[in-house]
């Protein structure tokens, strides 16, 4: 009897082609599958119990009503860093190994989330619309300080943060960061001063977040922490945006307490149109696009098929997310 090539069922709502995706995995003997958001219901009886492999897009829900109906898969890859909308869980008690891309884009993120802190910290936003609107007066934009004397603040020290810390270094900034799962060395390798979270609240002039969005990040930055940070300071977050509080963030950018933030994420994404944020002039909010380059998305998708590939034929995955594998 002849053997079935194994089955890729990518989940999809973002990339308009997969040709990519199809020449590296026919060159493995795979079939490819696609299914976007509004053909899901229809797909799910033709594909879920075959497919040996499943990749599930940024925002693409793939919770346990779905992991329950994967019979003969293997790996469920995520082609990013973020894995929140995966039940990693069910997954788990399915035998089903999940993995992200943890390091495809640090490059660009770190380039983004400093791109964003000289945008605020320099008015760039605020004098832009001030010409455009006829006005040409370079000190009606007030307050600006000398970007060497700020003290930034990391609140966590990963890869992106290490590689933000990295690429300030020379700019004569003082560097804090928190983070309890990292070790005193590392932190000494950068030239960053380990603080804790109180103390990184209450000295940073600029803020830049680098955590993931769990039970214990969620809502973390609420009114009262982001309130002990100096008077003018400003918030950067290119991580996950229920880290901050969005109202607290948006009644203290109004009580003229923060000077502002560089927002590429938010708690819901796309916002709403009238959503409040949107329509202050001290928030800058890019559509969660600090991974974008032309390099870093065929490294993406290249890394993701290899991801399958690999989980598919049994192979041990250095970026499988921890399981606690369930008895049933």
């Amino acid at each position: 009897m002849k053997k079935r090539r194994p089955i890729v069922w990518i989940l999809d709502d973002e990339w308009s082609s997969h040709q990519l995706e199809k020449d590296f995995y026919q060159q493995h003997g795979f079939e490819v599958k696609i299914t976007k958001s509004d053909t899901l219901e229809k797909d799910i009886p033709q594909y879920a119990p075959y497919a040996d492999g499943v990749v599930v897009q940024v925002g693409f829900p793939c919770r346990e009503d779905l992991i329950d109906q994967l019979q003969a898969c293997k790996v469920i890859a995520v082609p990013g860093v973020g894995y929140n909308h995966v039940d990693v869980e069910a997954a788990a008690r399915k035998g089903i190994t999940v993995a992200n891309v943890p390091d495809y884009c640090v490059e660009e993120v770190s380039d983004h989330t400093i791109a964003l802190m000289f945008a605020l910290t320099r008015q760039l936003s605020s004098y832009h619309h001030k010409v455009r609107d006829g006005k040409w007066d370079p000190l009606d934009t007030q307050p600006i300080h000398r970007f060497s004397e700020k003290t930034i603040g990391l609140l966590g020290f990963g890869r992106i943060a290490r590689m933000v810390a990295a690429k300030l270094k020379p700019f004569g900034v003082r560097l804090l960061a928190h983070d309890e799962y990292v070790f005193d060395e590392i932190f000494d390798m950068y030239g960053v001063t380990p603080v804790s979270l109180t103390e990184l609240m209450q000295l940073s002039n600029v803020l830049s977040l680098h955590v993931p969005l769990n039970e214990e990040t969620n809502n973390l930055l609420n009114y009262e922490r982001l309130k002990l940070m100096p008077k003018g300071s400003f918030i950067i977050n290119t991580c996950r945006g229920g880290v901050v509080n969005e109202e607290a963030l948006q009644k203290l950018i109004q009580e003229g307490h923060l000077a502002g933030a560089g927002l590429d994420v938010l708690e819901k994404e796309p916002p709403e149109r009238d959503h409040p944020l949107l329509k202050m002039d001290e928030v800058i909010i890019t559509p969660h696009a600090s991974y974008v380059s032309e390099e870093s998305l065929v490294e993406l998708r290249e890394r993701t098929c290899q991801v399958i590939v690999e989980g598919i034929q049994g192979k041990a995955l250095n970026s499988a997310l921890k399981q606690e594998k369930v008895n049933m």
